[in-house]
C-alpha cells in the first residue's frame, strides 16, 4: 500500500511538472498588440507607440519585433503593436499608405499624430535614440503651446521669396500667419481666398501672412498665375522641406498664429470654412497696439 501511495504520488508530481510547464509555455503573453482596422484609430492615439507594418516574405521582421517587443518592456509608456500588412491590406490601400516589400515599416505615434518613422531594421539604441529625440521636441511643443516658450527661440528660419527675397520669420514685427499648403491641396486652396481678404484688410494694421510650400517655383509660379484669386501674400520655398522637417508638418494646411513678440496663439491642422469666424476674431484680438 506504502509502495502503491508512493507511485501515485510520483506520478502525480510529474503530471503536475507537465501541466505548469505547459501553462508557463502557452502563457506567455507577447507585449505587443495586433493591430487591425478596427483598433486603428484607438491605437494611435496613445501618448507613444510603435508599430511595425510588417508584409508578406519578410526575414527580418521577426528581429524588428523583437527589438520593439524589448524596447516596451525597457520603457512601460510605450505601446508596441503590429500590422499584418496583407491581412490588412484594402484598409492600408483606404487611407493611401504603402510598405516596401520584404521590408519592416516601423512608425511612431503620439496622440494620432506621426512623429517619425524608418524602414527596415534599426537596433534598439538607435531607436531609443529616435523616441528620445521625439520626447523632446514634443516637451518643446508643450512649452510653446503653453505660452511659456517663444516660437522664435525654437523655430525661427530664413526661407526665399518667389522674387529670390531672404524673409527671416523673427524679423517680421508683426502679427504672423505662417501657412504650409501645397497646389495640389483642396483644403489650401479653400483657405487661400480668405487669407488674401485677411491680408488685404489687415496689412496696414499690422497683420503679416507668410504662405510656405515645398514645391518648385515653377510648379507655384504656374498655379498663382492661374489660380481665381489673386495671391497677394509672400509664397517662401522649403523646397528641401528643412523647415517643415523641423516644426514636424505631418499634414496640411498647417497654419499658426503667432505674435509679434513670438508667442504661439493657435495652431490649426486642416481647414473648413467655419474655421473662419475664430481666425478673424484671433486676428482682430492680437494686432499690435
Amino acid at each position: 500500500m506504502k509502495d502503491h501511495r508512493m507511485s501515485i504520488m510520483k506520478y502525480s508530481f510529474i503530471i503536475l511538472v507537465i501541466a505548469l510547464t505547459a501553462i508557463g509555455c502557452t502563457g506567455k503573453v507577447s507585449s505587443v498588440i495586433e493591430m487591425t482596422e478596427e483598433n486603428f484609430d484607438e491605437l494611435i492615439q496613445n501618448e507613444f507607440i510603435i508599430v511595425e507594418f510588417i508584409p508578406a516574405d519578410c526575414d527580418s521582421c521577426d528581429e524588428m519585433l523583437t527589438i520593439i517587443e524589448e524596447i516596451q518592456k525597457e520603457d512601460n509608456n510605450i505601446v508596441a503593436a503590429m500590422m499584418d500588412v496583407e491581412k490588412n491590406l484594402d484598409f492600408l490601400n483606404k487611407i493611401r499608405f504603402h510598405t516596401q516589400p520584404g521590408e519592416p515599416t516601423v512608425i511612431i505615434f503620439s496622440k494620432g499624430d506621426v512623429q517619425d518613422y524608418f524602414v527596415g531594421v534599426k537596433n534598439k539604441e538607435e531607436i531609443f535614440s529616435i523616441i528620445n529625440d521625439i520626447k523632446n521636441k514634443l516637451s518643446q511643443w508643450e512649452d510653446i503651446e503653453a505660452g511659456k516658450a517663444s516660437f522664435f527661440d525654437a523655430f525661427d528660419f530664413t526661407l526665399k521669396d518667389l522674387d529670390g527675397n531672404e524673409v527671416t520669420l523673427s524679423e517680421i514685427n508683426n502679427l504672423i500667419i505662417l501657412d504650409f499648403w501645397a497646389t495640389w491641396c483642396p483644403p489650401c486652396k479653400a483657405e487661400i481666398p480668405y487669407l488674401v481678404d485677411f491680408y488685404n484688410s489687415y496689412k496696414n494694421r499690422g497683420l503679416s501672412i507668410i504662405g510656405v510650400s515645398s514645391e518648385t517655383p515653377d510648379v507655384l509660379t504656374n498655379f498663382i498665375d492661374g489660380f481665381s484669386t489673386e495671391i497677394t501674400y509672400p509664397i517662401l520655398l522649403d523646397e528641401e522641406r528643412k523647415v517643415s522637417s523641423i516644426l514636424g508638418i505631418k499634414n496640411i494646411p498647417t497654419t499658426y498664429f503667432i505674435s509679434p513678440e513670438g508667442i504661439l496663439i493657435k495652431k490649426e491642422i486642416g481647414f473648413a470654412d467655419e474655421y473662419v469666424p475664430e481666425f478673424q476674431r484671433i486676428i482682430e484680438e492680437n494686432l499690435p497696439r
